[in-house]
């Protein structure tokens, strides 16, 4: 994990045996999104400060997954502190695979 200007910034190997593959599809595995997201949570866990920002229940504003992570490969995880919340950024190999926006809940 690196510190970054007002955020952290986190580098994962995603497994071949990753279990999340098996099934996820036959012969042309791909990680799925909630698997990616919660590697943003991971990324957030190291960063007590930020995850603070977004309290005991956070809520994903917005989310969008632009291009499949297959097994081995390395993504880079930046979550930045934002004056709504954080917002986040997945990349592959240089090319963003997910990017979004999270805050903290607004309960009724």
């Amino acid at each position: 994990m690196n510190r970054v200007p007002d955020g952290v910034e986190l580098d994962v190997v995603i497994a071949a045996d990753h279990p999340a593959f098996a099934g996820h599809f036959p012969g042309a595995p791909v990680l799925p999104g909630v698997v990616l997201l919660s590697l943003v949570m991971e990324a957030l866990s190291a960063a007590p400060v930020l995850a603070g920002a977004l309290g005991p229940v956070p809520c994903i504003d917005q989310v969008k997954f632009l291009a499949p992570v297959r097994p081995g490969q390395l993504l880079r995880i930046r979550v930045e502190a934002r004056a709504d919340g954080l917002s986040f950024e997945i990349r592959c190999a240089g090319s963003t695979v997910a990017r979004g926006r999270m805050s903290a809940a607004r309960l009724a």
